[in-house]
């Protein structure tokens, strides 16, 4: 009787627990193709941080060349007004070294002018 029991038992057992091993079995496959898909999508993150990584990198060029070129239009800013400065500074000693030139021939002509009137009335006189 213990056998016949025994018997019973593991056949009962075996109806009952086939149909658990079948779908543990289904579960199990299906989490097999989980883990596959989450290795896809593993693989295409590592993807895209590094691209997020190159992206970063241009970007970090990017922001050196803007300071750069914030730089160098500050530099020429300066540079400008520099410029203009000594434009206006000279531009004023050049006046007057024209006036002054103007004067010195005016000078030297109303001489020339003067001692030809005082010839002229030497001679009329």
């Amino acid at each position: 009787m213990n056998l016949e029991l025994k018997e019973v038992l593991r056949s009962v057992l075996k109806e009952e627990l086939t149909p658990v091993h079948k779908r543990l079995d289904r579960i199990d496959y299906r989490l097999d193709g989980m883990d596959q898909r989450l290795d896809g999508i593993d693989q295409q993150l590592d993807v895209m941080n590094k691209r997020i990584d190159d992206i970063e990198q241009r970007l970090d060029k990017i922001e050196n060349d803007v300071r750069e070129l914030k730089s160098d239009v500050h530099e020429l800013k300066i540079g400008q007004a520099e410029l203009q400065k000594n434009i206006v500074e000279h531009l004023g000693e050049f006046t007057e070294k024209i006036a002054q030139q103007v004067e010195d021939r005016t000078y030297a002509l109303n001489k020339r002018v003067f001692d030809i009137e005082t010839v002229i009335y030497r001679l009329i006189s």
